[in-house]
């Protein structure tokens, strides 16, 4: 397998519609999206009640501006194209800025497009993982409802920030609770040489601390293809979603 290290990021707040955003990358010269990408706006557009509110395009300072500029205007117009296709319905701002923005250090991150979008669908029923948490014992593993994982990433679908964003609440709600964060992968059995599993642990685990949650409340281990929830090989794509997945041990309470 490898490792796609997809840059960006999705934020499913729980109430209002906050405006979120999706950022696709490019080759350097090019305005072809790669399968990684693709599959990423094609996950976008299939998310329900998403409105499209903008899509802007870019370039780093490879050539020309005037270059740059023209390659940014089609990367964006492309983008805007597909979505029109698959979402006729949607109206939505579509601009360019070239080489003309504050950029990354590293240039394939300047070479993208984004997607900005809000979310009306009504918010899933919250507290659902705080009374799997106040009726659990310790020692007890609680899957994680939804909480899954781009194939060959440590990228969670849209859908699952919700999820992310509930357990943090729930340790900032429970002080004394402490938890084992446990990360698994689909599709290969036996050991993961690429560490993927471990990867989808530190995701969870630095989102948690850089949310104020402290180190000392959480431990994570990676459990690579050896507890899967439908045996490998998978019957299909949802057993291979549901598969690459985090789970919580209960360490203390």
């Amino acid at each position: 397998m490898r490792v796609f290290f997809i840059s960006f990021l999705l934020l499913f707040l729980s109430i209002g519609n906050a405006q979120r955003k999706v950022t696709l990358y490019y080759e350097a010269n090019s305005s072809d999206l790669s399968p990684t990408e693709f599959k990423k706006l094609n996950d976008l557009i299939r998310v329900k009640d998403v409105k499209i509110q903008k899509v802007i395009g870019f370039c780093d300072l490879r050539s020309f501006e005037i270059y740059n500029d023209t390659l940014a205007n089609k990367r964006a117009n492309l983008i805007a194209g597909f979505i029109k296709l698959a979402m006729p319905y949607q109206n939505f701002e579509v601009s360019y800025k070239g080489e003309n923005f504050n950029k990354e250090k590293v240039l394939n991150l300047t070479r993208k497009v984004e997607i900005h979008f809000i979310i009306q669908s009504t918010p899933i029923k919250k507290n659902e993982l705080a009374n799997q948490i106040k009726k659990a014992k310790i020692g007890d593993l609680l899957v994680l409802k939804n909480y899954n994982f781009y194939d060959c990433s440590d990228v969670i679908y849209p859908e699952s920030e919700e999820i992310r964003e509930e357990l943090l609440q729930v340790l900032k709600d429970n002080p004394k609770l402490k938890i084992e964060i446990q990360g698994h992968i689909c599709c290969t059995p036996g050991k993961d040489e690429e560490e993927i599993a471990l990867k989808r642990c530190l995701s969870t685990y630095n989102y948690l601390v850089s949310n104020g949650i402290e180190k000392s409340r959480l431990k994570y281990k990676s459990f690579d293809a050896t507890k899967p929830l439908y045996k490998i090989p998978e019957k299909n794509e949802d057993e291979k979603k549901a598969n690459r997945r985090i789970e919580i041990l209960i360490l203390e309470k």
